[in-house]
């Protein structure tokens, strides 16, 4: 069972009625933080306490340019409730239910559906649109990493990157998805 976060949402969701549920996400590191997106759109990753107190340095404001998808399920209803919530520079572009979103949380699918075996060109427009402004790691993590991921693969080739992994490592990372 993998790890998660924590998400909240007080932007207004495309649908009241999920408005007050805690959602789970696997797009934000899955270091089981706490985050809140915010009535004007912030994501704000929450202080967390541990035995001895806070063993963070308190809430802080979370740049995320990209997709991010939010989860829940309604045993009562036994429904999956599932968002794709788009930041465009630390902002909230739009909710949308993940059914109807043009991306998917991490894997843009104009991006992914570039990907090929040989590599391509890119354009100015693609790497403004997915290249975070500034490189952060925060947590071990690069913020934007898999947007980021995503455009290098389009412009190198599947072909390349099975190179340069190796083919051994490569049947083991999707024999790990399979599972």
């Amino acid at each position: 069972m993998g790890l998660f976060d924590d998400v909240t949402c007080d932007y207004p969701l495309p649908e009241p009625k999920h408005q007050h549920r805690e959602f789970q996400t696997k797009d934000l590191g899955c270091w089981m933080h706490r985050y809140v997106i915010t009535h004007d759109g912030r994501l704000i990753r929450k202080a967390r306490t541990g035995p001895w107190g806070v063993d963070s340095a308190g809430d802080m404001e979370w740049p995320t340019h990209g997709d991010i998808r939010i989860y829940d399920f309604d045993r009562d209803r036994d429904e999956s409730i599932d968002y794709v919530v788009r930041f465009t520079h630390g902002r909230v572009e739009w909710i949308r239910p993940a059914e109807d979103a043009t991306g998917s949380a991490g894997n843009d699918v104009e991006a992914t559906a570039a990907l090929g075996v040989a590599g391509r060109p890119l354009t100015a427009d693609e790497l403004q649109a997915h290249v975070p402004e500034k490189l952060e790691l925060v947590d071990g993590q690069i913020l934007g990493g898999e947007e980021l991921l995503v455009l290098l693969l389009a412009g190198i080739g599947l072909k390349r990157a099975i190179e340069l992994v190796g083919p051994d490592r490569w049947r083991e990372a999707l024999s790990a998805v399979r599972e």
